[in-house]
Order: structure tokens, then sequence, then C-alpha cells
């Protein structure tokens, strides 16, 4: 459902610029001034684009959730019922923080993987005080994941007023202390080119075409033919749970530029979690840095 901005719609005189669904005029938002508004309508916008683009790859033996994240600078920017939890102040200028969404339930996204409302609620308290990363250097932590909700957003796929259960997060990135990443989640942020990509564990993986359930470690020759033969046979990971979470932000290279900025992601999950810590050299993991900070 797409959102607007304008005076009015309930918001107090101190507060008159306001955030609203379009067609039902439902506000979601009150700010002092119409920048503020703004910055607010461009997450939402980030949220709803990137409704159905959260990717799940499962790598060896672990499970990859790869979204978008954006920048935000106050709780205004948040969900709403995230930033209930914190006051304007509680936001230490010492840190970049960091939102996204992790992942959708109670709908496939386009590779066929699927989580149950259950699940959610399963992985989402594993998600809190997890270590957060640059791509996927796990002994390099760069900041945490402080804070999860689950909230309820409309399907945008759907005529109707279905809401669908997901995963949002809000990490610090500790920017006193790596500035220059710092600054190239930011730039990414601008490009709309920055993303979580979230490492978990499931405890089974069922196929949805047959209903029958696997460990969540099984190979293809143990599963079933569906499984086996499609990475994109509808799946659910039963049950996981994370470990931390990487940003991803794209090298800053011509050739990435009108490239699907999802498939991108993916595709630099896949390079990055395939690379195990404990066989990356410092100056292999400085060259991969390299490529996304100028």
């Amino acid at each position: 459902m797409p959102y607007s901005i304008g005076k009015g719609h309930g918001c107090p005189s101190n507060k008159p610029w306001a955030v609203y669904k379009t067609g039902s005029g439902e506000k979601v938002g009150c700010h002092e001034s119409e920048a503020g508004a703004k910055k607010q309508l461009a997450a939402l916008k980030i949220n709803v684009e990137d409704a159905m683009d959260t990717m799940l790859d499962q790598i060896g033996d672990k499970l990859y959730a790869t979204a978008r994240a954006y920048v935000v600078d106050s709780p205004e920017d948040l969900p709403r019922e995230m930033a209930s939890e914190f006051k304007k102040e509680e936001f230490n200028p010492g840190f970049v923080w960091i939102a996204g969404r992790y992942v959708q339930a109670n709908n496939p996204n386009r590779n066929g993987h699927y989580w149950t409302f259950d699940d959610l609620q399963k992985g989402e308290m594993s998600i809190r005080h997890t270590p957060m990363n640059v791509l996927h250097r796990w002994d390099r932590p760069v900041g945490t994941l402080v804070e999860t909700k689950i909230v309820h957003r409309e399907d945008r796929l759907e005529a109707s007023d279905r809401l669908l259960p997901e995963i949002q997060a809000l990490g610090v990135l500790w920017a006193f202390n790596f500035p220059e990443i710092a600054q190239a989640a930011r730039d990414a942020h601008a490009a709309k080119q920055l993303w979580y990509s979230m490492e978990c564990v499931a405890e089974a993986k069922q196929c949805l075409k047959c209903e029958q359930v696997f460990p969540f470690r099984a190979q293809a020759h143990e599963v079933c033919e569906h499984m086996a033969t499609s990475k994109i046979s509808p799946r659910r990971f039963i049950n996981p749970t994370f470990m931390g979470g990487a940003l991803i932000f794209p090298p800053a290279r011509p050739g990435w530029k009108d490239a699907d900025i999802t498939e991108v992601a993916q595709e630099l999950v896949r390079q990055y979690a395939a690379r195990e810590t404990s066989d990356m050299e410092v100056h292999e993991w400085e060259h991969l840095m390299s490529l996304v900070i100028d």
C-alpha cells in the first residue's frame, strides 16, 4: 500500500507533518518538519519495494538470509512496533544505526523458501546481541544486533488487507572505531545497495510439495526428488537459530550499476560465505574490503 505525506491526519500541532496510507488515510507517523516526514517515507518505500526480495541460500551447513537494510538517524525512521522501544536520545551518535527486514513468514520468497510465523517467533529471540561484521568475516565484528521485532505489513502483491509477519532488526555499527566502514555503509544506503546477510541453522527442512521432513544438513541424495532436483522447489526451514549478521555492499565498480541488486547481493554472499574464516588470510580479507571501500 503506498504512503503519502501532508499536514493533519490527527497529528498534533507541534508535529504537524503526517505520513499516512494513501488509500485509507491511516496515520503511520508524525513529524516536526516536512524533511522528517520525507525521511520516514523513504524508509517505508524501501520496505515496500523489498517485500519479496529476501533471498535464502543454503551454503554448506549454514543458511544465509539476505535482505535490504537501511541507515536510520532517529526512532521515527523505524517501524512503529520498534520505534516505541526507543527514545531519540538513546541513539548514540557514535554509532551508525542500521535497520533491516530479515525474512517474511507465511509467504514463499522468490526462490521458493518459506518460514511459518512459529518459525519466526523461534528465530527472533536468537538474533539479539549477536555480532555484526562485514563480508562474513566473523572474527572481525564491527557492531552488534541490539533489537528485533516481529512486525506485520500489508501484502503488496494482493488486493487485500492481508498482513504478513516479518522480523525487523536494528543493529549498531561502531562508527567511532570503524569510520571508513561506517562511511561505506552510509554511501551504500544512499545508493540503495546496503544489505544484511544473516547466518543461521535450522532444526530441519521440509518439502512443501510432498511434506516430508529431513535433517537440516541432509545432502541431495538424502532428500526427496523435489528438493534434490531443484534449488527453488518450495521448502520450509523449521525453527531457525540466527548466529549473527554481515553487512554486504557491492564493489564500487561500473559493472555492478545496472545489475539486479538482489541478485548482486546474493552472489556476493555466496562468494564471501564460501570462504571459511580459517582459510582467509588477513591480506585476502583486506583485498575484499578494498573493493567496497574507496
